[in-house]
């Protein structure tokens, strides 16, 4: 992480966990993929099914979730990584 990303990734995280995963997550990720799926399903089979709606809602909400939480995880993770301060290798004196 530089200092361009680490600058962009405070005002990201600003808005805390909550929101992060429920608007990167659930809404662009888990609501994207399942409006794609019923699309592919339109164009393939020329009919939707509704039940498959509400199951690939559920299902791709619970992966956007998972995906969001692990994308937060790892930034903290590179975050704290390039604020500790840098260790310069000290020689020993023999």
């Amino acid at each position: 992480m530089n200092e361009l990303q680490a600058t962009k990734w405070r005002k990201t995280r600003a808005m805390g966990k909550g929101k992060y995963v429920m608007y990167f997550g659930i809404l662009a990720w888990g609501m994207s993929l399942a409006v794609l799926f019923t699309a592919l399903e339109w164009l393939t089979q020329q009919t939707v099914t509704e039940s498959w709606i509400y199951i690939r809602i559920i299902v791709l909400g619970v992966v956007g979730f998972m995906i969001a939480n692990f994308r937060w995880e790892a930034r903290e993770k590179k975050l704290q990584q390039f604020l500790q301060p840098k260790k310069s290798p000290i020689k020993a004196k023999i």
